[in-house]
């Protein structure tokens, strides 16, 4: 069959896994062709490899004509009858080729695809795929996949079908403008060359873990196991050694990230009983059981010799940065600098406000803050500060991470959210000391599952406890209907010298959008419902200046309704705040929500969060309902997994992980653990130093993940 999907011609020079598929030649590739295969990640031949069918049809046995059921897709194998093409309704063309097995008739229809008409005759027997219609009393397989296998009697052809036909075929993920046929016959052919060749020097190596599979299949076998087996049993185990691969290639990645960081010896700073009655004696409050936890795990890794590389995660309001400041005093009373590192300057000013509060009695610890904002003449005056050792402590945003910002002694680093800084910018941050201490923050919960397989490499310390008498929020779906009544309660709230957020998805009305904006939303609530009130606008297209300016007078009561998009999500800290609206909460995920809803309700009285669900859809309800009934951040975490999947809950910036495959680490974490288990064992073996050697840069060259192990 000659068209779109033709098969690749099988005549060309020997190729191997790191070849780009645009110089495997005999292939037309053309720019939109090659753009289609890219977005499917694929761009080597090793790329190819590791694109894995999704399932597989097995078409060994064709079924009579007579025992064809309606809907059911079918293998038939036939001889032609007839060849007719006409026109039909629209001018489109119709062709139908009706073939016979000796059991009865099959029609074959095709639209717009008179070429075939050309090429197809009476007496030849085709193998045909599809599902299954009747039309006026016949049954008819519409633009069925076909093989011509030859001409004469169907009992006694047998053919070639080759890699389409009379086998389990494999069925692959496509895009646009990447078909069955052509992806399935480019992929055998591959295979088929590289096994005229030496594995080694094709690219497609030993592993590590081969050792780990008894029945010794070579890395070649199984990819023509899990691309074209033989049978079922075939397909199973390759699919278990490519589940294994993945685990193992993770599972590597987390034990060279560990090895790595925890290398070198890092100022051991100690943290004496009279340090640490100094330190609670600059917070406000009690620390709560878990907080004395995990500073008792902190200082436990700041005098141990090797650096810290730790992860505190807590829930809204469970108090992290008072943990995070102990670590960062601990530091200054070490002789050593710190540095606090926040996503946005909104939040990087929070800490420091924050900071300077606790540390008023204290003005010899010299506390300064650095953003993107900060005037030419004050930046240089702080990076001279840092440099000489004269400031103390540095809470800043991106702009910490330009190579223009030297420490004198770098002692204590954190990371707040710090999901959203690559793995880069934290490398960056670390060359600038002598093998500081790190510790990083988020105030998204993260599942345990994730916990011990995205952030495997680091300790983990957790805060689900909020200090103080904090209330829960209650939150309320609000659905069209109901959408007056619960501006009446806000407005209620307002009266009560409370203020409200009012938290949209975008800034401004989009085409392609058909959601509120945070611009038309301010103007309609100014004018409408709660216009006897003071209404302010923030977003991230104000200046800095702009944004502080709305928060002080919404901090002040000189604003009481602060409308805003996401810029909000953390680090706002307003005590009169009780009122939580989520315009078009849909579009927000479980985790963001629980972020937003945590805005309100700091200052001791009851806070409310109204979730508007107009537009929402059938799944979309499913998770705002789990939202409002769950107020455990935890427990609302887990939830948003279950709900969305690992693919749809982790970005690949946020998380790291590799793209769901085969052993996908959340997909089965009982598995996925005893693999790592096997890999640290395995790269902890003085034995085993060679392949660790050959491994050292696997990080650095990788960080991203791949779908194949080989070359890494």
């Amino acid at each position: 069959m000659r068209d779109d999907t033709t098969e690749p011609n099988t005549t060309t020079p020997l190729f191997d896994t790191a070849t780009r598929l645009a110089a495997i030649e005999g292939v037309v590739w053309t720019r939109e062709r090659l753009d289609a295969f890219e977005r499917l990640g694929l761009e080597t031949v090793g790329d190819l490899l590791g694109h894995f069918p999704r399932r597989y049809e097995d078409r060994r046995s064709p079924t009579p004509i007579s025992g064809l059921e309606r809907d059911a897709t079918s293998l038939v194998r036939g001889v032609i009858a007839s060849v007719s093409g006409r026109t039909i309704a629209g001018g489109r063309h119709l062709l139908t080729v009706r073939i016979s097995d000796g059991t009865g008739e099959l029609e074959l229809v095709w639209f717009q695809r008179p070429q075939l008409g050309a090429w197809l005759k009476s007496g030849m027997c085709v193998c045909a795929h599809g599902k299954i219609k009747r039309r006026r009393g016949i049954f008819q397989m519409a633009s069925p996949e076909f093989e011509v296998l030859g001409s004469g009697d169907v009992d006694t052809s047998t053919g070639d079908a080759r890699w389409h036909m009379d086998r389990i075929v494999p069925v692959y993920p496509l895009s646009k403008g990447v078909y069955q046929r052509f992806l399935r016959s480019l992929v055998a052919r591959v295979l088929e060359e590289l096994a005229r060749a030496d594995g080694e020097a094709l690219g497609i190596e030993s592993t590590p873990y081969d050792h780990f599979f008894p029945d010794g299949v070579a890395p070649l076998d199984a990819y023509r196991a899990i691309h074209f087996p033989e049978d079922d049993e075939e397909a199973d185990r390759a699919k278990e050694r490519f589940a294994f691969d993945e685990r193992f290639r993770f599972a590597t990645r987390l034990f060279f990230r560990r090895s790595e960081f925890r290398e070198g010896l890092a100022p051991s700073l100690e943290v004496s009983e009279e340090l640490d009655a100094k330190i609670r004696s600059v917070l406000p409050f009690e620390l709560s059981d878990e907080q004395n936890l995990a500073v008792e795990e902190i200082t436990a890794d700041l005098r141990g010799g090797a650096p810290m590389y730790r992860l505190l995660q807590g829930d809204v309001g469970t108090g992290k940065t008072v943990v995070a400041l102990y670590a960062l005093l601990a530091a200054v009373r070490g002789r050593q600098q710190g540095a606090l590192l926040a996503p946005t300057e909104v939040l990087a000013a929070q800490h420091h406000a924050t900071i300077v509060r606790y540390l008023t009695e204290h003005p010899a610890v010299r506390v300064e803050l650095l953003t993107g904002s900060t005037s030419a003449a004050e930046r240089r005056r702080i990076l001279a500060g840092l440099a000489s050792g004269a400031i103390h402590l540095v809470i800043g945003t991106h702009a910490l991470v330009s190579d223009a910002v030297t420490f004198s002694h770098l002692g204590v680093i954190v990371i707040d959210e710090q999901h959203r800084f690559g793995v880069r910018e934290r490398q960056r941050m670390r060359r600038k000391g002598d093998h500081p201490h790190l510790l990083v923050m988020t105030a998204t919960p993260i599942p345990r599952s994730l916990a011990m397989t995205c952030y495997g490499d680091l300790d983990l310390s957790m805060l689900r406890q909020r200090p103080g008498v904090r209330q829960r929020v209650e939150t309320k779906l609000v659905s069209p209907a109901k959408r007056r009544a619960a501006l009446g309660k806000v407005r209620d709230e307002l009266l009560a010298g409370r203020r409200a957020f009012f938290i949209f998805p975008l800034v401004e009305e989009s085409e392609n959008l058909e959601l509120p904006a945070a611009v038309e939303g301010y103007r309609r609530l100014a004018a409408g419902a709660l216009g006897e009130f003071e209404v302010g606008l923030l977003h991230g297209r104000l200046d800095s200046k702009e944004k502080a300016e709305v928060l002080e007078r919404f901090r002040s009561g000189e604003v009481q309704v602060l409308v805003a998009t996401v810029v909000v999500e953390v680090g706002i800290d307003i005590p009169e705040a009780s009122v939580a609206w989520l315009e078009d909460a849909s579009r927000f995920g479980l985790a963001q929500l629980h972020q937003l809803r945590g805005r309100v309700g700091r200052g001791g009285h009851r806070g409310y969060c109204f979730v508007a669900t107009g537009g929402a859809s059938r799944e979309s309800m499913e998770r705002l309902r789990a939202f409002a009934r769950i107020d455990d951040g935890f427990e609302l975490a887990e939830a948003d997994l279950k709900l969305r999947g690992p693919g749809d809950y982790l970005g690949v910036r946020q998380s790291g992980l590799p793209q769901a495959g085969l052993g996908h680490p959340l997909e089965d974490i009982e598995a996925f653990r005893g693999v790592q288990e096997l890999a640290g064992r395995f790269w902890g073996d003085p034995n085993n130093a060679p392949w660790r050697e050959r491994w050292a840069g696997f990080l650095e060259r990788r960080e991203s993940g791949a779908r194949s192990f080989e070359g890494d």
